[in-house]
């Protein structure tokens, strides 16, 4: 994984570019992979709310519809869902900025299996999955995207949603890294009207 000057992963391009709350640009490039199976816990396309990877069919599903694991024809099973979802979190922990050993302990227990291999070429270094089943490459592929993330710096600007019952992972493109909310329209303005109506209680008090 090269991160958006190229890639030797078989994700493909585009696949994962998903809709975001209040039309907020995705992460860039490869990026937008993770930021995609973090936000699996809410669907925003066609059953909005459901969990993507409730399931064995449903995380076979969202797999194959990004591409890069179809031709894996392993099946999956209850374990590799509850493996998935640790892994989701995980990733969700650390770019909230939790980085409590139990945090860390959770996500590297689930990342166990997932071989990333590392590749040197005249432009530099690369991440790319090793042998595996169907959720390791997976699982490696989403690994090494995020670890390049965070070496080159663009990991800080994955943002985890504070609002009520959300905890969306949007990628805050603005110049001074000023962004809270997934969406101010939603979130943003639901967390004003709560603290309006707290003003009002207050003063009435």
């Amino acid at each position: 994984m090269t991160g958006e000057s190229g890639s030797s992963s078989t994700v493909r391009p585009g696949a994962w570019r998903e809709p975001q709350p209040g039309s907020r640009e995705p992460a860039p490039g490869e990026l937008a992979l993770v930021q995609a199976f973090v936000n699996s816990h809410y669907d925003l396309e066609l059953e909005h709310g459901a969990d993507l990877f409730a399931t064995p069919v449903a995380l076979s599903r969202w797999l194959e519809r990004r591409g890069g694991v179809e031709a894996r024809s392993d099946s999956l099973t209850e374990r590799d869902v509850r493996r998935a979802v640790a892994v989701r979190e995980g990733l969700r922990a650390l770019a909230g900025g939790s980085d409590s050993a139990s945090s860390l302990a959770a996500l590297n227990e689930a990342a166990a299996g997932a071989a990333i291999e590392v590749r040197f070429t005249a432009s530099g270094p690369s991440f790319v999955p090793g042998e595996g089943g169907r959720l390791d490459h997976a699982l490696a592929i989403v690994l090494a995207i995020a670890a390049t993330a965070m070496i080159d710096g663009s990991w800080t600007r994955l943002k985890v949603c504070p609002g009520v019952d959300c905890g969306w992972l949007f990628y805050d493109h603005s110049r001074n890294q000023s962004g809270r909310w997934c969406s101010m329209a939603v979130c943003g303005g639901r967390a004003k009207a709560r603290a309006h109506y707290r003003r009002r209680r207050d003063g009435d008090a």
